[in-house]
């Protein structure tokens, strides 16, 4: 009969194990899930997007056990010298220099190019950039570190089974072996004001074999279950809001993180699109060049006709071609240079490299806004989402040195434990414990702060913490204000540079129609400057047209109006004016 039983309770344990461990089927999938939430919480709090990639779409990573994980020594490829060849150049006149990288133009275009707008790069960059992807699994992470802290806070369940086997034997040929399994169950909680409350629940099951020289041979079971109930209370160090730190922090750090995050987003927005103005740049630059090549190339052939007409000197006509070679040398380098931009661009986004791809001409232009220094300075220091960051980690510090003068109170603890529990003699009374064997115990433990020196410290170092913390906000407050007033003079002194950039260019034109209206009446050197005068005057406001663009948006974030959609596009406030624009200008037909 106590086979029996010791059988049913080693069974009931063990299926108490299995029914624990079976609610966990997909483990992953749930901490997915209550991630994708924190995520929506922690955007939804700072008024920001919501990340588009979901924790749940992430694959499950684990390492190839066949690959060479614990190879000591990996091989290295380096071949020697006469292992590899080299090809030598064969013509290195300009012409055939020339026609080799038109070549390589003419080779990326002979591919379909797939036209690549800004609105396209910024939406292949929130799904696709390692950059944006790096700032949004930060945000998972701090979730990640929340939800451990949560569990931390939520009871807890533990079971071990342990098997165990003793042999003794003694001079007097006595011989005792014992088997037992031991079923430990417990469950703890942590209190919101201090101290953890437990529960345990102790089932043992033994057999216990008397050999020779005994003079109690044969085999004894014995069933034993023990329940203890016990708790464990601070009244001083350690009690209160004090206990709770870890969540505090963590709940905080939470939303420390979703600001952080929009904030990267509005700076990532700001360098793609950066960039892609530089782009734009360059192929205007691009285009300005080919112009002056048509433009020199046509004064080469009208030189070199008049030279065979006797009517200008060799010098002109060879001056002229070499002008109209040296741009077209010109030309070469920067469509490499716009190439080699392209290509880091496509890194920048994570755009497959080796497809080939077309920048838009079309851009939007930004209309100025009306900026006063003081407004915009007020606006940045309430919206700036770094700055409230830092304002609620000057109180985090604060709470730091309230946690570390709690640390030099002395020590008040109440425990107390309820043990309910069976001998050897209730053999089927282990599960339900009998109320006859019940022992409870209750203390109240004062510990005197007599070294304290090891808290002292810690306060000190706290204090010091909090007003280090001061100065840094403090100091960049100021930072912020000089960087937003920097903003404002920027935006003038860009608009002035563009207008003197866009009169150039009509005086350049000017001057070119009144050129090509009697060309006779100027000379050669006359003729080229004047076309170099226009590529300069074009290049000049294309660039300037980027500097006003690139510093409308450095105010935007500096003073925290900026705001991206979940796209990754702009979002306009009310009273924006864009237009669009394919000639980098604010005007609609410039040329």
């Amino acid at each position: 009969m106590r086979r029996k039983t010791i059988n049913r309770a080693m069974w009931g344990a063990v299926s108490a194990a299995t029914i624990l461990g079976a609610g966990c089927t997909s483990p992953f999938d749930a901490i997915d899930h209550r991630v994708n939430l924190l995520l929506a919480e922690g955007s939804t709090n700072v008024g920001g997007g919501t990340p588009r990639t979901q924790a749940d779409g992430w694959p499950s990573t684990t390492p190839d056990m066949g690959a060479d994980l614990n190879m000591e020594r990996p091989g290295t490829f380096n071949p020697t010298a006469g292992e590899m060849t080299w090809n030598a150049m064969i013509s290195t006149e300009a012409d055939a220099i020339i026609r080799r990288l038109n070549g390589y133009t003419a080779n990326a275009s002979d591919a379909t190019d797939e036209g690549m707008t800004l609105d396209n790069s910024l939406a292949w960059a929130v799904d696709h950039a390692f950059e944006y992807q790096f700032a949004e699994e930060e945000f998972v992470l701090s979730c990640l570190n929340l939800l451990v802290e949560r569990h931390l806070w939520t009871p807890r369940v533990a079971n071990d089974i342990r098997s165990q086997y003793n042999r003794f034997e003694s001079d007097t040929a006595f011989v005792k072996s014992s088997s037992s399994i031991v079923n430990d169950l417990n469950v703890t909680q942590r209190l919101p004001w201090g101290g953890q409350v437990a529960a345990n629940y102790l089932a043992t099951f033994s057999n216990l074999v008397h050999g020779a020289g005994s003079t109690n041979t044969g085999s004894q079971d014995n069933a034993i279950g023990q329940f203890t109930l016990s708790t464990s209370i601070p009244f001083l160090r350690g009690a209160g809001a004090i206990a709770r730190e870890d969540i505090i922090q963590a709940e905080r750090n939470l939303i420390y993180a979703a600001r952080t995050f929009e904030d990267f987003r509005r700076s990532f927005f700001v360098d793609v699109v950066r960039t892609y103005l530089s782009l734009q740049v360059q192929q205007q630059e691009l285009e300005n060049a080919m112009e002056s090549v048509a433009l020199l190339d046509r004064l080469a052939d009208r030189q070199r006709a008049l030279y065979d007409a006797g009517r200008a000197r060799l010098y002109d006509a060879a001056e002229a071609e070499n002008n109209a070679l040296q741009q077209r040398s010109e030309l070469a380098g920067l469509q490499e240079s716009f190439r080699l931009a392209v290509d880091r661009f496509k890194i920048l986004i994570n755009f497959p490299v080796e497809l080939p791809a077309e920048i838009e001409r079309a851009s939007f232009a930004i209309a100025p806004p009306q900026t006063a220094l003081d407004a915009a300075v007020r606006t940045a220091l309430v919206q700036r989402l770094d700055l409230q960051t830092r304002r609620d980690q000057l109180v985090d510090q604060r709470r730091a040195v309230r946690n570390a003068l709690n640390g030099m109170l002395p020590d008040l603890n109440l425990a107390g434990s309820i043990r309910l529990g069976s001998s050897d003699e209730y053999y089927d009374q282990f599960i339900l414990t009998s109320l006859e064997d019940m022992e409870t115990e209750i203390s109240l433990t004062l510990g005197l702060p007599l070294d304290r020196t090891q808290e002292r410290l810690a306060v000190r170092s706290a204090q010091i913490s909090l007003e280090r913390a001061r100065r840094s906000l403090t100091q960049e407050r100021d930072q912020v204000a000089v960087n937003v007033r920097n903003a404002v003079r920027t935006i003038d002194s860009s608009l002035l540079s563009y207008d003197i950039q866009r009169r150039n260019v009509q005086i350049a034109k000017i001057n070119i129609e009144s050129i090509a209206a009697d060309p006779d009446s100027y000379t050669v050197l006359d003729q080229l400057s004047s076309i170099q005068s226009l590529q300069r005057a074009r290049n000049g406001r294309a660039r300037a047209f980027r500097t006003v663009q690139q510093s409308i948006l450095q105010y935007l974030l500096d003073t925290g109006q900026l705001r991206v959609t979940p796209n990754g596009g702009l979002q306009p406030l009310p009273g924006m004016v864009i237009d669009q624009t394919a000639s980098l200008s604010f005007e609609p037909d410039a040329a």
